[in-house]
């Protein structure tokens, strides 16, 4: 094995750990982006139901 070859190794893992300390930070980045949306979502659906039920509370009742 040459000084050559140690070099290149150096970079070859260099270069992998690089590639995985960026790619951790991205997945995690989607993954709350992803939760965000989820609980979002969420508060309006209950929010939507409060509201639906605030506003039917607040009609007058129909004699059968």
């Amino acid at each position: 094995m040459t000084v050559s070859d140690v070099g290149r190794e150096g970079v070859r893992l260099g270069s992998q750990l690089t590639g995985a300390a960026i790619s951790v930070p991205v997945v995690a980045g989607f993954v709350l982006l992803g939760a965000a949306v989820l609980v979002g979502r969420s508060l309006l659906d209950v929010g939507r139901k409060l509201l639906e039920a605030r506003l039917g509370a607040q009609e007058p009742r129909k004699a059968a």
